[in-house]
C-alpha cells in the first residue's frame, strides 16, 4: 500500500507552506523598506538523478532505461548579507524526487508479490522501479558573490516526506527463496510495493551556483546528496543503502 497523506492532510500541509512563504516574504518586505541587509530569491527547477546506492552493486548487471519522471522543485530563500560578499540563508521549498528505472539484475535480493503471496529471495531476470517521493525542504547554507555576478553556496539539507512511493515489478526470470541456493521459483511477473517502508525524513549536503544573466534572473545548478539512507536498516526487501542523489537545474529571480 502506498504511503501517502491523505487529500484532507495534503491539502493542510501545502496551505501551511503557503502560509510560511508569504509570512516570510512579507518580513523580508518589512525590511527591505528599512534597508536591510536581506535578499530574497524565489526558485524552480527540476531534480535529475535518483534513490540510488553510492556504488552500483555487482548484483545490477545493466540500466536499460531510465527516466527521472515528475520531479519539480520550487522553493523560496533569504539571504543575510555579510561583508566582502559573503553571506548565510535558509529557505523552504518543496521537492520532488522521482525516477524510473528498467535494469537487469541478478541475484538480486528482493520482496515480490506472486499469485497473492509474499516471497522473499534473490531474484534474476528484469527490474522496473517506480521512485515518486515529495518533500518539505528546509535549505541552510553559506554563500558567496562574485563581482561578475555568480553566486556560489554551500551547507545543509533537512526533508521531511510528505507523499513516497517506492513501487516496481519484476518479470522474465526466476527467484531463488530466501538466498542464491534456495529453491528456484520461475517467474513470469511480480510487483513489489515498499512504499510504508521508505524513511521519513531526510538530510544531507547541498552545494551549487548561480549566474545572473538578465537583470535579476540566473540560471542556478545545485547538487544535493543525501546522508540518510531511503530505508531502515531493518528493511530486508534490498540489501544495498539508496540514497537521494538528485542534482536539480533550474531558475532563479531575485525578487530583491
Amino acid at each position: 500500500m502506498m504511503k501517502h497523506l491523505n487529500s484532507e492532510n495534503m491539502k493542510k500541509n501545502i496551505l501551511i507552506l503557503i502560509v510560511i512563504f508569504l509570512t516570510l516574504h512579507k518580513s523580508v518586505v518589512a525590511q527591505e523598506d528599512s534597508k536591510s541587509n536581506m535578499d530574497v530569491y524565489i526558485h524552480v527547477g527540476y531534480n535529475l538523478g535518483g534513490l540510488a546506492p553510492v556504488s552500483f552493486p555487482n548484483t545490477i548487471r545493466e540500466i536499460k532505461s531510465y527516466s527521472p519522471g515528475f520531479s519539480p522543485v520550487i522553493g523560496l530563500e533569504s539571504s543575510y548579507k555579510l561583508k566582502g560578499g559573503w553571506g548565510i540563508g535558509s529557505g523552504i521549498g518543496l521537492d520532488w524526487k522521482g525516477m524510473k528505472v528498467t535494469d537487469r539484475v541478478q541475484y538480486f535480493h528482493t520482496i515480490i508479490t506472486m499469485d497473492g503471496s509474499s516471497l522473499e529471495g534473490d531474484f534474476t531476470g528484469t527490474n522496473t522501479t517506480n521512485v515518486k517521493n515529495m518533500y518539505l525542504s528546509i535549505p541552510l547554507y553559506a554563500s558567496y558573490t562574485t563581482e561578475n555576478r555568480w553566486r556560489f553556496k554551500g551547507g545543509m539539507y533537512f526533508a521531511w516526506l510528505l507523499d513516497g512511493s517506492f513501487t516496481g515489478s519484476v518479470s522474465d526470470g526466476y527467484l531463488r527463496k530466501g538466498n542464491s541456493l534456495g529453491e528456484k521459483v520461475e517467474v513470469d511477473y511480480a510487483a513489489f510495493d515498499f512504499s510504508d517502508e521508505l524513511n521519513n525524513f531526510d538530510l544531507g549536503i547541498s552545494v551549487g551556483a548561480e549566474k545572473y544573466l538578465f537583470g535579476n534572473f540566473g540560471v542556478a545548478g545545485n547538487l544535493k546528496w543525501g546522508l540518510i539512507p531511503g530505508f531502515p536498516e531493518s528493511f530486508t526487501g534490498i540489501d544495498f543503502n539508496m540514497y537521494n542523489i538528485y542534482l536539480d537545474l533550474g531558475i532563479t529571480y531575485k525578487i530583491f
